[in-house]
């Protein structure tokens, strides 16, 4: 029953979740504009130039439309592939996504340098890095699609005709709002536009922040607030687009769906395309960094150098992913009686922060923890570095779990409180299991990005608490290409394992 008020308890825990996201992002832009005021001319330095607009516009659009050509294919093996293709195009899927883009970037450096196409390569990166979002959505939509309405479609008209005039309809709109997804994450990147010098919002930020022309303290990390005031609004332009197209395909998804279309030739063109984009990424990215190395023993080499970044990297993104998923499924457990206005607000609140380009918040959290009270967590080796993995990652933690929540069976619950048992109880014993399989694809994923970030670890990690990602950015500018490949491959490996344990916690639990 919908209570007219929040209980205290979820006031209190929606507070704690809000002060942790929110608290950092204001004082930096309280700082920021107090330094305004007082320096009315920081408007002319840190205002994006009309280069960096068009540069990030083109960058997204054209990003959002290559992730489409290639996701689509790789799509239909998820939703109609053979068992076998269906696991390794989800392991395939989740590797580009736990690799930093700027790792990606590195192959197309000389490249860049010697035709002078920096928003080629940079859309090529973009595109074979965050590509897999467009794949996912793309199969739940296949799935989604009814059996009856597939098979009658594919007697009237042929394969393709039937997909591009008839059931395409229902696919379009998740295509569209994971290619909007796409285009909002290229509004946040920083590390491989800037390597390949592609003018973007990233960059902006970055240069600003790194400035050598401050007038007092703290004017560096203001000018890169005010330099990041356009990527929420440019994010946004895409972001709502693409919620609106999401909203629209049908949640109707068939159990059986997977074998709905029997005729193997039917579907071949489109296994063979998937079977393709799997070969240029992350086949292509394998093949350089394979390509790149020296032999064994200077691999192990390299990783025995690094043990301390890779048990790192362990605990951290193993910590993070299931704080986030069970903070976020506790968040949305609480919301769930609120008023209408109240859980928009809830969820405003709690999504609106994912907004911020990552370099800022990494930016915030220092400006904001590194005080006295807050000693034992800022000196210490890894705390900072959770920190930062929740105030990036519970947004979309959040925001993708939401949707399997609220598809639960209302019934289900309502029975067990009618038969007396108390709500922490339903929540364990009947939302939980049902929401297995969300809840493992959440983890596996929140693992994959905690497991490469960069841009928020770089600034805030203590010392002796670098993360895998560090000193592979490290090395990749110091130009060892050799070691960047032996720890890249083995952070690809490392994701990959983590997709491939969700999987198998999925057949186990599907009958």
């Amino acid at each position: 029953m919908t209570r007219r008020f929040p209980a205290p308890l979820s006031l209190l825990w929606s507070g704690a979740i809000w002060f942790l996201l929110w608290a950092p992002l204001v004082q930096l832009g309280a700082r920021s504009w107090g330094l305004v005021l007082r320096n009315p001319g920081l408007w002319s330095e840190v205002g994006a130039a009309r280069g960096v607009w068009i540069g990030t516009l083109e960058l997204c659009f054209l990003t959002a439309i290559s992730a489409a050509i290639l996701g689509v294919p790789l799509g239909f093996c998820l939703a109609r592939g053979p068992k076998f293709l269906r696991v390794l195009s989800a392991i395939g899927c989740a590797l580009p996504l736990g690799i930093p883009p700027v790792i990606v970037a590195a192959p197309f450096v000389s490249a860049s340098g010697k035709t002078g196409f920096p928003l080629v390569f940079s859309v090529l990166t973009l595109a074979m890095s965050f590509y897999p979002l467009v794949a996912l959505s793309c199969a739940l939509a296949i799935r989604s699609v009814p059996r009856g309405e597939e098979d009658a479609a594919l007697l009237l008209l042929c394969p393709f005709r039937a997909w591009l005039g008839v059931l395409g309809r229902r696919i379009l709109p998740a295509i569209t709002g994971g290619a909007g997804a796409v285009a909002a994450l290229c509004a946040w990147e920083m590390g491989a536009p800037d390597l390949l010098s592609q003018p973007s919002f990233g960059m902006s930020v970055y240069r600003a922040l790194n400035s050598p022309e401050t007038l007092q303290p703290g004017e560096g990390a203001a000018r890169a607030a005010l330099s990041s005031l356009g990527v929420p609004l440019l994010a946004l332009l895409f972001l709502i687009p693409a919620a609106r197209a999401l909203k629209n395909w049908t949640r109707n998804s068939s159990a059986d769906s997977f074998n709905s279309t029997k005729n193997e030739a039917r579907r071949g063109v489109f296994l063979a395309l998937g079977a393709l984009v799997l070969l240029i990424s992350p086949g292509f990215i394998l093949w350089k960094l394979f390509g790149a190395l020296e032999g064994l023993g200077a691999a192990k080499t390299t990783i025995a150098a690094n043990d301390d970044a890779i048990s790192n990297t362990l605990f951290t993104a193993t910590f993070s992913a299931i704080f986030l998923v069970l903070c976020a499924l506790f968040s949305l457990w609480m919301w769930r009686d609120w008023p209408t206005k109240w859980r928009v607000f809830a969820f405003g609140a709690a999504l609106l922060p994912g907004l911020v380009a990552p370099i800022v918040i990494g930016v915030a959290l220092v400006e904001f923890w590194n005080r006295a009270i807050f000693g034992a967590l800022y000196d210490s080796s890894l705390g900072m570095v959770l920190v930062g993995h929740f105030a990036r990652f519970f947004p979309l933690a959040l925001a993708l779990l939401a949707v399997p929540f609220f598809r639960l069976n209302p019934d289900f619950r309502a029975g067990a409180l009618g038969l007396g048992a108390p709500p922490l109880r339903v929540l364990r014993d009947i939302e939980f299991p049902l929401l297995g399989g969300a809840l493992a694809g959440v983890a596996a994923l929140g693992w994959a990005l905690c497991a490469g970030e960069l841009s928020v670890s770089v600034l805030v990690h203590g010392p002796g608490g670098d993360t895998l990602a560090i000193p592979i950015f490290g090395l990749l500018h110091a130009g060892i290409a050799a070691d960047v490949a032996a720890l890249c491959l083995l952070l690809m490996a490392l994701c990959g394992g983590a997709m491939s344990a969700a999987l198998v916690f999925l057949s186990r639990k599907t009958p």
